[in-house]
């Protein structure tokens, strides 16, 4: 924006805008206000800082009780990953799904504010900035009876900003959801599991592709393991995956 408007706007107080987390107005001009994009005040952008933790090297299960690990060290895996390393290449995610940034996330997914997509992507293009570039992207797809009730797919939202960003091509036609799964949140870990196997079939030849697979919310990793395995099965030569938020915590 240029310094005359801004000047102009202050004046007459109209430069005030509403923090997208806490919903409280706020000066862009404000100590803490990074630039003109910004829509979280300086308050709530303490509290949706990225997760910098020790973290599971495979899977990004977060080492929160690792207080007195050298953080310059590069943890082992976790014991879930020892037994049985995850599918993927790589894994990125931009924070705990907890307080600010959980409340974030379920006013987009479940309260249909899409305007939150822009700043979510975001946080995602920061994040994906460690992973090998790949040929396309795609959000983790859903049944077509989930996508009538629901009205859109909040994993194809995000690929669509980090489309815009990056101009990698979006491919959503590279992985279809064959068959409607119960709701992962009621499940337990090895029931998350079985709920998904097979859920998803190739819509298209993906034959030696690098792929980024991208979804809101990590818990036990079982969705996007069963649609890692898919791809890697129908030839993909690499698939990493993106998430908002990361679950502090196993589901036993």
């Amino acid at each position: 924006m240029p310094d005359f408007l801004r000047r102009w706007l202050s004046f007459f107080g109209l430069d005030e805008i509403r923090c997208s987390s806490c919903l409280r107005p706020f000066s862009p001009s404000a100590p803490g206000a990074a630039d003109d994009s910004t829509t979280i005040c300086p308050e709530c952008s303490l509290l949706l800082a990225p997760y910098t933790g020790q973290r599971c090297p495979e899977c990004g299960f977060p080492f929160t009780s690792f207080a007195s690990a050298d953080v310059n060290s590069r943890p082992a895996p976790c014991g879930a990953c020892l037994k049985e390393r995850p599918p993927w290449h790589k894994l990125a995610y931009y924070g705990l799904y907890r307080s600010a940034l959980r409340d974030l996330i379920l006013r987009f997914k479940f309260g249909g504010e899409l305007s939150l997509a822009p700043l979510l992507g975001a946080w995602l293009e920061n994040i994906a900035a460690c992973l090998p570039a790949p040929d396309a992207i795609l959000g983790i797809p859903q049944h077509q009876a989930h996508l009538r009730r629901r009205g859109f797919n909040q994993a194809h939202e995000l690929a669509r900003v980090l489309h815009k960003a990056t101009r990698i091509p979006l491919r959503p036609d590279l992985l279809v959801r064959k068959r409607e799964s119960l709701p992962q949140a009621s499940l337990n870990a090895s029931q998350r599991a079985a709920n998904v196997r097979g859920v998803f079939a190739l819509g298209t030849p993906v034959h030696g592709m690098r792929i980024w697979i991208i979804d809101d919310v990590m818990t036990t990793g079982s969705t996007l393991k069963e649609a890692t395995r898919t791809l890697l099965e129908g030839g993909a030569a690499e698939v990493c995956v993106l998430a908002i938020a990361r679950t502090p915590r196993l589901i036993a």
